[in-house]
């Protein structure tokens, strides 16, 4: 996105970056790959001077989603303690090990199967990116990801068979596949069912994990708290990314249906979003076991995730009730990029 700015600037005039966390506000997020690949991918310094990072929906005081955030009540960087160390650490050092990453961790969570625990928190915490470059919201007002909403209301099945992908991702969305499929000319690039797979397939990753890692014994008192707080991220983390598995597998066949009038596609559709009804619910009974609901967000609006199991059971039955020929390809409007980074 940052492409049509880079003719712009010179070495007499650099730019900072600002990178914004609009899409985690729950969770305690740490993915080392993620964060290297996305340090290492800015601009050289003959361009950029370098980056801040901020929120811009919530404030990074006094945690004020988790029930038990003790007394008084910790910071979000407390919290979110390995996120930035990472951002922060490789900012100065992207080529630091991840052995360092490594001992901080077992520093904190004395008795942990670290490399364990790594795999399974990365695994999770990839569910954010993965989504976000398959269903784009241009800011934040317009998608966020832990509620699967705007600020104006609920993504529904209908959205994601019309939505758009991340501009420059190379991700296919769901008409685009549709119609090299349908043509038997599929075009380039990663396909819907791709990102489902590829989403299920970290979320099964850390779910597999969490019985053994919960059999830890993790010492002392205070680490031992928060070691369970964090696995309960981790599943709550892997819930939702098996919920959009789901969701996006029967949009899918929904478009599809929409196209041939089979119904077999139809019935697969349900299915899928039966399948995403419980994972939402196990996703839903995850988060609410540390969070607080419902919340009032800045950019998002009021969020209560056991609420939105209404919302999500009605993708079953708008599924139920779909009629062939309800998508006009040719009137499909899409969220692009901000408009500071329009071509």
């Amino acid at each position: 996105m940052i492409q049509p700015v880079l003719p712009l600037l010179g070495p007499e005039l650099r730019c900072w970056l600002t990178v914004r966390n609009d899409d985690i506000y729950s969770f305690r997020w740490a993915d080392a790959a993620y964060a290297r690949a996305f340090i290492k991918a800015i601009p050289g310094a003959d361009k950029i001077a370098g980056f801040y990072m901020g929120p811009d929906g919530y404030v990074w005081g006094r945690d004020f989603l988790s029930k038990d955030a003790g007394t008084p009540r910790q910071t979000v960087m407390h919290k979110q303690w390995l996120s930035f160390a990472l951002w922060g650490r490789l900012a100065y050092e992207p080529e630091l090990s991840t052995a360092t990453f490594d001992r901080l961790t077992a520093a904190r969570f004395p008795g942990a199967d670290i490399p364990q625990l790594t795999a399974a928190w990365a695994a999770a915490s990839k569910t954010f990116p993965y989504i976000t470059r398959f269903f784009w919201g241009d800011i934040d007002l317009k998608w966020f990801p832990e509620a699967c909403r705007r600020k104006s209301g609920f993504y529904t099945v209908r959205d994601f068979v019309e939505g758009g992908t991340m501009p420059g991702a190379g991700v296919l969305n769901i008409i685009e596949w549709r119609t090299g499929l349908l043509a038997k000319q599929p075009p380039a690039g990663v396909t819907p069912l791709e990102i489902a797979a590829t989403l299920d397939a970290n979320a099964t990753q850390a779910l597999q994990a969490l019985p053994e890692l919960q059999r830890a014994a993790v010492a002392p008192a205070g680490s031992a708290k928060e070691y369970v707080a964090t696995l309960g991220d981790i599943e709550a983390m892997a819930q939702l990314g098996r919920y959009y598995a789901a969701k996006i597998r029967g949009a899918c066949d929904l478009a599809l249906f929409d196209k041939t009038g089979d119904a077999r596609q139809q019935a697969s559709a349900i299915e899928h979003l039966a399948a995403a009804l419980n994972h939402w619910k196990n996703y839903a009974a995850a988060y609410t076991r540390q969070n607080i609901q419902p919340v009032l967000y800045n950019r998002a609006g009021v969020v209560d995730i056991p609420r939105q199991t209404g919302d999500v059971a009605a993708d079953v039955q708008l599924a139920r009730d779909w009629k062939p020929g309800t998508i006009a390809d040719h009137k499909l409007k899409r969220s692009r990029t901000e408009a500071g980074f329009k071509e």
